[in-house]
């Protein structure tokens, strides 16, 4: 994707399914992409859903690389936000 030069997103959907999916599922239900489309939680561009990947990385201590979180934003910008 051109928003996430570094990004792979079929890298990111694995890593998204590995290493943060089960927390989003116990969190949200489903599959757990109840998170990615709630109304009043969307990031409004590229740099701030890269900035929520990095935060979750973070805060929950996933242990990612910046290469898979550039991939994981990746994947989920073509899966949900289309940013360019």
């Amino acid at each position: 994707s051109d928003a996430f030069p570094f990004g792979d997103p079929k890298l990111g959907k694995k890593v998204l399914e590995e290493k943060c999916s089960g927390c989003h599922v116990a969190r949200f239900g489903g599959d757990g992409s109840g998170m990615f489309t709630r109304a009043n939680r969307k990031p409004a561009s590229a740099q701030s859903l890269l900035a929520w990947v990095q935060r979750c990385n973070a805060n929950v201590r996933t242990g990612l690389n910046g290469e898979e979180e550039q991939s994981v934003a990746a994947y989920l910008n073509e899966a949900y936000y289309k940013f360019k």
